[in-house]
């Protein structure tokens, strides 16, 4: 009996140990960015799941910006895309922004500024929720993509 109550004390002080160096490295570290593997609660797209945030980012981008007219639709396996890197901060601010587009149909290339504009600008104008960490709001790296048809 003493063995196991010894047992699950150790566990907990350890745990709560873990909890305290976490904190303190984030609190030290003020300018570290954390990956969404090393966040507890990962940086998400407002009004969505963890489970859905992709589905509904790429859903709302469409709805406020449809697919222009002459855009030539996939006819292979491939899809075309235009893809956001970027950091939210703890602040949800965005800083590092970097845009790309890449078209399986090179026709298509003729949009390619105004793809990466409408994204940067969709992005910029997101409140994105930044990740957590033992509660604490933390600076993350944020992928988002848009495939087309």
């Amino acid at each position: 009996m003493n063995r196991l109550i010894l047992e699950r004390f150790g566990k907990k002080f350890i745990d709560s140990l873990r909890f305290t160096a976490k904190q303190l490295f984030i609190k030290n570290n003020p300018d570290e960015i954390f990956s969404y593997e090393q966040c507890d609660n990962i940086s998400r797209y407002p009004n969505s799941t963890v489970d859905n945030q992709f589905e509904k980012l790429q859903t709302d981008y469409l709805k406020k910006f449809p697919t222009p007219q002459g855009y030539k639709s996939k006819k292979e396996k491939f899809y075309s895309y235009t893809s956001a890197s970027f950091i939210i901060t703890k602040n949800g601010k965005i800083k590092d922004l970097s845009v790309k587009s890449e078209f399986q149909n090179k026709k298509n290339n003729i949009f390619e500024k105004q793809f990466n504009k409408q994204l940067k600008d969709f992005v910029l104008h997101t409140q994105w929720i930044p990740g957590r960490i033992n509660g604490l709001n933390v600076d993350s790296y944020y992928d988002a993509n848009i495939q087309y048809d």
